[in-house]
């Protein structure tokens, strides 16, 4: 049986019919394949895994032992979870584990890390769309268009560790944020979409957000971000404006509802975050700065369906009016997109 075949069509929520319709082969064909009673020929394989948006590698190659590579460059011993998805003919992973990037429950995992490679879990296939940020809309857009069968694998992310995953071929596009004006060039040619704006500061249980003057001169610890990431960078400028040493004391959060919790939790006096997530536990704010968000797409991946599907939700009211459910966030003109001159 050809469980890869029938878990990318039932993740689409289409039937037998419509996937040969899709892919201009016969019900029947489609039926046999899955079923394990007949091997297509390469016209037909090249179809289906055209209307899957996948590889033939993918759909009809060995069960396990593949290769991969993680989207952020990191080692996955023998044993982790991952979801994975395809850049090209490129297999891509990250890493699913409870609690990571704040998240409360258990991800479905797509594979497991063993010393052969990368072995298959019974129903799993690669997500045809790989994205990596640190905004909420990755989210949000995510879950919308898996409700469509389109399946996004959303990878927690600073801005820096974005763009070199973009200049590394590991994703089809990034969210990247920074001050209006200072955002990093990016590393492929791109097409480029306004998504939000929102302010980066400090947050602590409300009543007590130190101001940069109490951290330069008491030095608790701040609970921080990787030195490529927005948040930390706009940390920094203001410290140094202040003519005191960056170099604080205390632990470095994986995104902004990483930070937010441990400050919660007492991780931390302060941590440095995006407002949203500040408010989203009831956590006091103060801004350093105000920043841009926008949505990169490599030039070479805006005409697959998918990356044409993420782009159209972000102008859509479905994505409007819950993005402006999210206190601090203004997504005026998402999905608008940037022309560079």
């Amino acid at each position: 049986m050809n469980d890869r075949i029938l878990a990318e069509r039932t993740g689409r929520g289409w039937s037998q019919a419509e996937l040969a319709r899709q892919a201009g082969v016969t019900r029947q064909l489609v039926g046999a394949i899955e079923a394990g009673r007949h091997a297509p020929g390469v016209t037909a394989a090249l179809a289906l895994a055209r209307a899957l948006e996948t590889s033939v590698e993918q759909l009809f190659g060995a069960a396990g032992g593949q290769e991969s590579r993680d989207v952020l460059g990191r080692t996955a011993p023998p044993g982790t979870t991952v979801g994975a998805g395809r850049v090209g003919e490129r297999l891509v992973t990250t890493p699913l584990t409870f609690g990571a990037d704040g998240s409360d429950g258990w991800a479905a995992a797509d594979a497991v890390v063993t010393d052969a490679g990368l072995e298959w879990l019974p129903g799993s296939s690669a997500a045809g769309l790989v994205l990596t940020g640190c905004d909420p809309v990755l989210d949000l857009a995510a879950d919308l268009l898996a409700r469509s069968g389109r399946r996004v694998l959303a990878v927690h992310a600073s801005t820096g560790r974005s763009v070199e995953a973009l200049g590394a071929g590991l994703v089809h596009g990034v969210l990247v944020h920074a001050r209006p004006g200072d955002l990093p060039e990016p590393p492929v040619p791109v097409r480029r979409w306004h998504v939000a704006r929102w302010q980066v500061g400090l947050t602590a249980p409300a009543g007590a957000v130190p101001s940069i003057d109490e951290l330069a001169s008491r030095r608790p610890d701040v609970v921080q971000r990787d030195a490529g990431a927005g948040a930390q960078k706009a940390l920094v400028r203001a410290l140094r404006a202040a003519g005191a040493d960056v170099d604080l004391p205390g632990p470095v959060g994986h995104g902004h509802v990483d930070v937010a919790r441990r400050v919660a939790h007492g991780g931390g006096a302060a941590g440095v975050v995006m407002e949203p997530a500040a408010h989203s536990l009831g956590l006091g704010f103060v801004a350093l700065e105000e920043h841009t968000v926008e949505l990169w797409f490599a030039e070479e991946w805006t005409g697959l369906p998918a990356a044409q599907a993420f782009v159209e939700l972000l102008g859509s009211p479905a994505l409007a009016r819950r993005s402006t459910l999210l206190p601090g966030y203004d997504p005026t003109d998402c999905g608008t997109e940037l022309r560079t001159a």
